[in-house]
């Protein structure tokens, strides 16, 4: 199957790239369409006009961008579009009731983690009620949803996301990565604690160190990858020698491994840093 997927590409999207490279570990064709601000509109309906997509994705991630979606998502029908319409992320999840009653453009809406759901949508667009996550209407137009099993505990298992190009910092190639996923915080004003409450499943997960190498070595050497910016919602662990003793691993591993002279960014609760 055809699939396009279109979102923001001011960094790389690693949700987006993550579907991809799933999507493509089932034999499915995927483009990554950029949509980094409205007057991105008209080319991103023409570039999914051409290519004729049975599916397409948005990545609706953030509140203050919804509206372009909505748009987005009203112009690709006004220019003929007429395949399936979907869209994800934590701005869409909150709120798939409203979207789908007042965007008659969107055929269904994403509760969870992408990579199982993007598939299991693209292999079964005939009958929306088996795909676990899900929202969508049912063919008299009631709302039906679909509970969310998250099941990507073991995010070793996932292909390392699509890579296609590479932004640059000081003249640079900087690549955007994860070591895990959630946080193990319980703060209050976090939307983390409230995506896993909708979506199920641990609140937080770790990557083996040997898999965060494979993947930044393969970065590192394939395409020259010297900056490595972790997207971690926090990269600390909240005991503080379990935490450094991974440090010191990964350390270690990218020394066996050649993967020098580099620099990163992090991402971390001020108390978590000494």
């Amino acid at each position: 199957m055809k699939v396009a997927l279109v979102g923001a590409e001011l960094e790389e999207n690693l949700g987006i790239r993550y579907m991809a490279s799933s999507l493509e570990a089932r034999g499915h064709q995927v483009q990554i369409i950029p949509f980094n601000s409205e007057s991105d509109m008209e080319e991103v309906v023409r570039v999914v006009l051409s290519h004729s997509p049975e599916l397409v994705g948005l990545s609706m991630v953030f509140t203050s961008r919804g509206r372009e979606f909505c748009r987005l998502a009203e112009a690709l029908r006004k220019g003929g579009y007429s395949g399936h319409l979907t869209a994800g992320g934590p701005f869409a999840s909150f709120n798939c009731e409203l979207l789908l009653r007042d965007f008659p453009a969107f055929d269904s809406i994403a509760l969870g983690e992408g990579e199982t759901l993007i598939c299991n949508l693209a292999e079964n667009l005939n009958d929306l009620s088996l795909i676990p996550g899900i929202c969508y209407r049912r063919p008299g137009g009631s709302l039906a949803l679909n509970p969310s099993t998250n099941e990507h505990d073991d995010l070793d298992r996932l292909p390392f996301p699509r890579r296609t190009t590479f932004h640059s910092y000081f003249g640079k190639p900087i690549a955007s990565i994860l070591t895990s996923r959630g946080c193990w915080r319980d703060c209050a004003f976090c939307s983390i604690n409230a995506w896993y409450d909708r979506v199920g499943g641990k609140k937080f997960r770790m990557r083996s160190v040997d898999n965060i190498v494979s993947e930044m070595k393969e970065l590192y050497d394939l395409h020259g990858v010297r900056i490595f910016n972790f997207q971690d919602d926090n990269f600390f662990l909240p005991d503080r020698s379990q935490a450094l003793q991974r440090f010191e691993s990964l350390r270690d591993k990218l020394a066996q491994e050649g993967v020098e002279d580099i620099a990163i960014a992090i991402k971390a609760r001020p108390d978590s840093i000494t």
